[in-house]
């Protein structure tokens, strides 16, 4: 008897759970290989952005009350989670932008810290690596991320995120990006809380090149967390965006107090 889509997908993820839960112990590494990355930011309303912080953190806010949205996806020739054997893989994940809550990845010129909001992958083992450490992230067999022609300026992006199981909100990314040039060490961490216990996601990049000047649509239903704090169901243009490509990167989950 074969399984419906949602079934099998269920059995897998069962699967590697049961063969997979050592590697997942705290902290977890994640490494990435040969990545092409989109981020952008959207102005939202602070007080918006407020209701769904947790108070121990403090939102980037700036003159016009206005807080950040921060939407990125990325693509990976390999991501490979703990000990496990390194695949193809792409993930999406959005949040808030917010003060370094430890005093790293401070300096706005080479790091960033948010708080996360949703994250979704097609890679089963990161997944459930982070969903042992906290983190709610859901599985999107099916994720869609491409660059036409991959390098180049003016190449079309498009991606698409619509998770088939967990708690992620769907969003779609649109328009032209160009080749990065500019070459910089960054440091990025993403917050996010489970009960009384914090989790940093930290991902250290040694090298990653950006371009500032892409033209890129942000899609949403306006019902769902994203699209109510924007507002709308089509953001036409990021206020800020970051076209990033790098080698090699490596992600720290640690938890704590």
């Amino acid at each position: 008897m074969s399984l419906a889509p949602g079934s099998a997908r269920v059995a897998v993820l069962a699967a590697c759970a049961l063969v997979a839960a050592p590697a997942f112990a705290a902290p977890l590494t994640v490494k990435f290989s040969q990545c092409s990355e989109f981020v952008g930011l959207v102005p939202i309303a602070a007080a918006k952005a407020q209701a769904l912080l947790p108070a121990r953190y403090t939102l980037v806010v700036d003159a016009a009350n206005t807080a950040r949205l921060v939407v990125r996806m990325t693509d990976c020739q390999a991501i490979r989670v703990g000990a496990l054997p390194a695949r193809a893989g792409r993930l999406a994940q959005a949040g808030l932008l917010i003060v370094s809550p430890d005093g790293t990845a401070s300096d706005p010129n080479t790091g960033i810290n948010n708080y996360t909001l949703t994250y979704a992958s097609n890679v089963p083992a990161l997944v459930l690596g982070l969903a042992a450490q906290g983190v709610p992230a859901a599985l999107d067999a099916e994720m869609e991320y491409a660059v036409t022609p991959p390098q180049g300026a003016g190449s079309a992006l498009y991606a698409a995120v619509a998770p088939e199981l967990g708690e992620s909100t769907r969003f779609f990314l649109d328009g032209s990006v160009n080749t990065p040039t500019f070459a910089t060490t960054f440091l990025a961490n993403w917050w996010r809380v489970d009960g009384k216990r914090q989790i940093r996601m930290q991902t250290d990049f040694p090298t990653i090149a950006f371009d500032f000047a892409s033209s890129v649509a942000f899609t949403t239903n306006s019902a769902n967390v994203l699209g109510q704090l924007t507002g709308t169901n089509r953001v036409t243009s990021f206020a800020i965006t970051y076209r990033g490509m790098y080698d090699a990167a490596t992600m720290v989950v640690d938890t704590g107090p």
